[in-house]
Order: structure tokens, then C-alpha cells, then sequence
């Protein structure tokens, strides 16, 4: 009944009276992996590349508030914890789902944490699916002005996030296995800051993934062992 009072079409296409089209579903099953320092399976991962559909359907869950896209992308991110093998990664034991903070002023702005709905539905995924996961938000950010995806250099963006991501006071986590989960990579200075801040809190953070990547800097996951 609200579709015909409120008809919606894809957040990618368009597509009448469907979230997510089952093609621009494929989309986000595009996995790619980038190198990254600190996390003990050695590369991050994306669902897919911030271009075209993907990066319209991203926007519109993103920055206009289609929270129905939540469950789409929860299960593209779960699709690809698990063609990564997260499970064996963490030899049974429970994984801690740490979601990338954001600043107060983007939740302010968007009047939701984005991520919080994501990674709580991932985790009811993968425990689905036999992962023993939880949610666990650490991390906080603290004094952050700018958008990433709004900088246009490297330095730029280390520079935004830079010592402005902590731990939340209380936060224990040592010894503790950790998946990081954020929405999109750029540069990777966010990641970087946060397996930096968690190792440093005694996590062993087993990888990073995110629904889309950024730029240029994607590896084709067929020439990498893990994505299959």
C-alpha cells in the first residue's frame, strides 16, 4: 500500500518497486581488496567500486536518509566476510564487529549514525551464517570539519582524521578479535587510524571491510588467494 502511494524505484537505477534491482545487487558482489598494514589477514576488502549505480545507491542510503538499503548492503558486506573466509580467520572464536566512527557533526547532519543499523544487521547475518559475531562501537571521533570523499589529496584526508579517532572511554578490548567495518575507503587513512588505534588497544583486528572503495587504488581480487 505505501509503494503506491510512495512508489520507490533502485537506489542505483532506478528500477520501479525495488530497493536494490538484482543488478545493481551484482554490483555490490564485486569484491576488491587493497593492502593494509596491521590486520593479520594483510588486505582490506570492498564490496564494490564508487562509480556509477554503486556509488548512487551509496549516496542515497549515505547522505538521504534510504535507510532501506540497510539490509542490502548488510548482506553484501556478510557476503563478503564470508567468500573471505572470516570465519576460519578467527579459528571459532567470537569477532568483535567495530564499526568506523563518525564525526558528531555528520550525525547531526544526517540526524542517524548510518553505520550502527549496518553492522547490527551484519552481525545478525554472519551469526546466521555460523560466525559467532557482536557489534561492539568502540571507536569515536572527536574535532573532524570536513568530508573525506570532499578532500582531493592523500595528505588531506590523513590530515582530517589524524589523532582524531579514540577509543570511547571504558572501551576494553584487549586480546579481543576485531572486523572493522566502515562505508567507504578513499585513501585508507581512515582504516589505517583505526587498526592503529585498536592494535594499540590490544585488539588483533583480523581485517577491514566496507561496502565501496574510492580512486584508483583497487587490486583485482582474482590475484588475490583470499577473495574467491
Amino acid at each position: 500500500m505505501l509503494n503506491a502511494v510512495l512508489p520507490r524505484g533502485c537506489a542505483g537505477c532506478d528500477m520501479p518497486d525495488m530497493v536494490l534491482c538484482p543488478s545493481c545487487e551484482d554490483i555490490f558482489a564485486r569484491s576488491q581488496c587493497y593492502a593494509l598494514g596491521g590486520v593479520e589477514m594483510g588486505f582490506g576488502y570492498v564490496c564494490a567500486a564508487y562509480r556509477g549505480a554503486a556509488r548512487q545507491a551509496f549516496l542515497a542510503w549515505k547522505d538521504h536518509g534510504d535507510e532501506e538499503c540497510t539490509p542490502a548492503f548488510a548482506q553484501a558486506l556478510a557476503a563478503l566476510a564470508l567468500r573471505v573466509d572470516i570465519e576460519q580467520a578467527a579459528h571459532g572464536r567470537e569477532i568483535l564487529i567495530v564499526p568506523a566512527p563518525s564525526s558528531s557533526r555528520s550525525v547531526r547532519r544526517r540526524g542517524r549514525w548510518h553505520m550502527l543499523p549496518l553492522v547490527r544487521r551484519l552481525a545478525r547475518l554472519l551469526r546466521e551464517g555460523g560466525v559467532n559475531a557482536r557489534v561492539a562501537p568502540v571507536l569515536t571521533m572527536r574535532g573532524v570539519a570536513r568530508k573525506s570523499v570532499e578532500m582531493r589529496g592523500s595528505s588531506q584526508r590523513a590530515g582530517r582524521i589524524g589523532g582524531h579517532i579514540v577509543m570511547r572511554r571504558g572501551a576494553d578490548i584487549e586480546g579481543s578479535l576485531v572486523m572493522l567495518i566502515d562505508d567507504i575507503v578513499t585513501t585508507g587513512s581512515t582504516m589505517r587510524q583505526c587498526v592503529g588505534v585498536l592494535g594499540s588497544s590490544g585488539a588483533i583486528v583480523l581485517t577491514a571491510l566496507a561496502l565501496a572503495q574510492a580512486g584508483e587504488s583497487q587490486r583485482s581480487p582474482d590475484r588475490q588467494r583470499a577473495v574467491r
